[in-house]
Order: structure tokens, then C-alpha cells, then sequence
């Protein structure tokens, strides 16, 4: 008895423990924060000079139903190989565009009641260093719900609740004022080779090798074999990030079409409209339906040729007839002619 206390002793503080991580993660469940605004900077209106100090704001919703000890916290972040998905990192990055230490955030750390928003104050302080162009960061916020410390050796969850708060952020853009170099590029307009019948799906990367990130505007005009334009497709612009390529996809709206297209994606960006474009060439053609009425248009040719030698064989057998009557009434005329002679 003395030697099972122990297990038994560890085995109710494995079962309040994870009872207590459960509740937790429940409690989470029903928790509900919303950043505002998503995006903050985006327009290059938060403009900075090194060694100059600003200042902005950012708010948090609490959708839920119950007060929430809400923890904020100033992040850098990379771009996921798409170019789309920010992903927040822990600790500093240090990098050309890294923004997060440079923010102070007040407070870091408040209670926000059921259905309020709350502010917290972003001081944005610039090195004296910084170099010009675009910097970024993400302010996150989440619960912090603290959690019961469990025995790593008796604990049959891979992580506490604490780990599973539910995080919400905003992208916060900076640029620092000074000589700005913009250059992006269009790269892979991809069309399916050939179609027989739309839509007809592309896709293409923006790569964007500037200072700062750009908001591009995309154009992809389709011109048909005579060079007439037949559809211009307006992309919705989306940001990307310096030194980032991101996908863009897309598709053609046309059921039917005749022949090889050309199709040529053209890009406005950047403070002064810089352009960049590229082409490729594709075929929508209906193979099928167009095998299908040439075989339906030989069936009616041949059909045609059948009746038509079916006419004329009957034309010549009813001349043949007449031919041959004409000849025995001759020769019935012939011969009365003959008996009234005689």
C-alpha cells in the first residue's frame, strides 16, 4: 500500500492537471479577439526620419463573453514561400526591414472587458542609422490565461493551454524617408498550352526586388491571331513585400474560342508608375466539337452524293424507257404507213 502512494499521488495530479489544461483550452475556445486594423501603414502614410520619434495607435476587440487578460507584444515576421502568409517570429530578427525594435508598445498588458475595444499606443522610434525604405513588423495580441504547471514526466499533453491562445495581429508598415530604389518584375505568365474550352486558368509571380513593399496594379490583356484585343482582366492588387515573389492567379471567363491567343500581363507600381510586363502565347480551340461537326458535315456531303447518283441513275433508267417506247411507236407508225401504201 505504502508503495503504491506515489503512483496514486501522481496520478490525481496527472488527472487535476490535465482536468485544469482542458478548461483552459475551453475557456479559449470560446474567446474571441479581433485586431484593428489588420493593416496599419500600408498607404506609406506612417513616413518616418532616422532618429525621429512617432507615434500611432492600434485596438483590440473582445468578442467573448467573458474579461480577458489581454498580452500584446511587438513581432517581427518573414513571408511564407508564397509570398502571401506573414509568419510571426519569437524574439528579434535582425534584417534590413525588421521593425520590432523599434516599438514601444503601452500598455502591453490590460484587461479588456466583454465586447470592448482597447487601445494600446505605438511609440515608433527610429535609429539614427535606419536605413530608407520600408520596415515591418506585426503587433500580436492574446490571452493570457497563465496555466497550471504539469509534471513533464507524468503529463499526457504536448504542450499547456497557455500555448494554445488564439493570436490576433496587426501589420504594421513603416517607411523611412530617403533614397528609395523600386524595381519589380513580372516573372512565369503560365496559360495552359492548349484548352478546348474555357475558363481558362493562368497564373504569374510578382517579384519585387525594391526598397519598400508595392501595391501593384495588373492588367492582363489577351489579344486574338489578328491582334485584336478580346478581354482585358484587372487583377486585384495585393501587397508585396521587398525582396519577396508572390503568386497571383487568375482566369479567363471564356467558354469558346477560335485559334492561339497572346496574352501579355502589364504592371503599374511605385511612387512615379514604373511598368513591367511580359507575354506568352496559348490556343483555345474546341477540337472535339469542331471533329464533330466535320463529321457530321461529311455525313451530310456523302448523304448529298448517294442521292444525288440515286437521281440521276433513276433520270437515266426513265430515258432509257422513253427511248425505248419512242422507238416502238416509230415503228408502229412505220408500220401502218407501209399497210396503207400496200
Amino acid at each position: 500500500m505504502k508503495k503504491s502512494a506515489p503512483f496514486i499521488i501522481a496520478l490525481l495530479s496527472l488527472l487535476f492537471s490535465a482536468q485544469t489544461a482542458f478548461a483552459q483550452s475551453a475557456a479559449l475556445a470560446k474567446s474571441s479577439l479581433t485586431a484593428i486594423p489588420p493593416r496599419l501603414g500600408e498607404d506609406l502614410t506612417l513616413k518616418i526620419k532616422p532618429g525621429e520619434k512617432i507615434q500611432t495607435s492600434v485596438r483590440v476587440r473582445n468578442g467573448s463573453s467573458e474579461a480577458l487578460t489581454v498580452q500584446t507584444l511587438a513581432q517581427d515576421f518573414i513571408v511564407d514561400l508564397g509570398g502571401e502568409t506573414p509568419i510571426a517570429i519569437e524574439g528579434e530578427m535582425s534584417n534590413r526591414w525588421s521593425l520590432a525594435s523599434w516599438l514601444i508598445l503601452t500598455p502591453s498588458v490590460q484587461v479588456v472587458e466583454p465586447g470592448d475595444i482597447a487601445v494600446v499606443n505605438v511609440i515608433i522610434e527610429a535609429p539614427a542609422d535606419a536605413l530608407p525604405g520600408g520596415h515591418y513588423a506585426m503587433i500580436t495580441h492574446q490571452p493570457n490565461t497563465g496555466g497550471a504547471d504539469v509534471d513533464p514526466e507524468f503529463s499526457i499533453l504536448p504542450k499547456s493551454a497557455a500555448s494554445l491562445n488564439q493570436r490576433v495581429g496587426t501589420l504594421l508598415y513603416v517607411m523611412v524617408d530617403g533614397p528609395i530604389n523600386e524595381a519589380a518584375f513580372i516573372r512565369e505568365l503560365t496559360f495552359p498550352k492548349f484548352s478546348e474550352y474555357g475558363p481558362v486558368p493562368f497564373s504569374f509571380t510578382v517579384d519585387n526586388q525594391s526598397d519598400i513593399h508595392i501595391s501593384p496594379q495588373i492588367g492582363v490583356e489577351i489579344r486574338n491571331l489578328f491582334g485584336k484585343k478580346v478581354e482585358t482582366i484587372e487583377m486585384t492588387t495585393k501587397n508585396v513585400f521587398p525582396f519577396i515573389a508572390r503568386d497571383f492567379e487568375g482566369e479567363w471567363d471564356r467558354i469558346w474560342g477560335f485559334g492561339p491567343y497572346t496574352a501579355k500581363a502589364v504592371m503599374s507600381y511605385g511612387s512615379t508608375g514604373q511598368l513591367a510586363m511580359t507575354t506568352t502565347t496559348f490556343w483555345l480551340l474546341p477540337v472535339t466539337l469542331l471533329m464533330a461537326v466535320l463529321i457530321v458535315l461529311l455525313v451530310i456531303i456523302v448523304v448529298v452524293i448517294v442521292v444525288r447518283r440515286h437521281l440521276q441513275h433513276r433520270r437515266g433508267d426513265q430515258q432509257s424507257k422513253i427511248e425505248i417506247l419512242e422507238g416502238k411507236v416509230s415503228e408502229l407508225e412505220q408500220e401502218k404507213l407501209k399497210k396503207f401504201e400496200s
